[in-house]
């Protein structure tokens, strides 16, 4: 049986309608975040990465939290040291998004790599997959982008981004500033100095040998 012609027509008046009321929800219901678009400089093709990457701008939008289930739930030590993998799913209007990035040529909608900062809690995500369908086409047309996000881990990346908060990031791993009191936090995979230390003060790595008669 086919769909009603009378009823499956979705008229321009009406989708205008949804869209202005879906980012009005979004920005009573959503929290502002800053979208840093990744520029890659040498891409490893082979392994899908670019620790030469630069951020060199970001942007404010709005986006509307629709997901926390994974903060805090998949913390754990590893053979690699202490691994956080915090989640977070964000909902970003369409037409929101193309807004604030026309200025970036070739940028039309969000991409895997790219960075969210979410500045009331100081925390970098990045977006690991952007759900193009979800939800399904209201009266025709897509009006949001789902992005699952996890937390940002740095590797070294150049971050210009004018946002104070989050430049700092390069200069605090490297050891140039340190600004404990405001660190931006992120998954420290690779930055485990706390656990190296308290290892050093329980195994003895020296060359003295424990069992030699002038060491009883």
């Amino acid at each position: 049986m086919a769909t009603n012609p009378f009823f499956n027509h979705k008229p321009a008046q009406s989708s205008r309608l949804f869209e202005d009321l879906t980012i009005e929800a979004i920005k009573m219901y959503g929290k502002d975040m800053v979208y840093l678009p990744r520029t890659l400089v040498r891409e490893d093709t082979v392994f899908g990465e670019d620790n030469s990457s630069i951020f060199s701008d970001g942007v404010e939008m709005e986006m509307y939290i629709e997901s926390i289930d994974g903060f805090g739930a998949n913390d754990q030590i590893t053979q690699f040291g202490f691994e956080i993998q915090d989640t977070v799913d964000l909902v970003v209007a369409k037409k929101i998004f193309e807004r604030g990035l026309s200025h970036i040529e070739n940028i039309t909608h969000p991409r895997e790599g790219d960075l969210i900062y979410f500045p009331l809690s100081n925390y970098i995500f990045e977006v690991k997959y952007v759900e193009h369908e979800n939800p399904f086409y209201q009266l025709g047309k897509l009006y949001t982008y789902k992005l699952s996000c996890q937390l940002f881990r740095y590797s070294y990346e150049q971050m210009q981004t004018g946002w104070s908060e989050i430049d700092k990031l390069e200069s605090i791993v490297a050891g140039v500033t340190n600004d404990s009191g405001s660190v931006v936090p992120q998954d420290g995979f690779g930055q485990n100095t706390d656990i190296e230390t308290g290892g050093s003060s329980i195994l003895d790595f020296s060359e003295r040998d424990p069992f030699s008669e002038g060491n009883y």
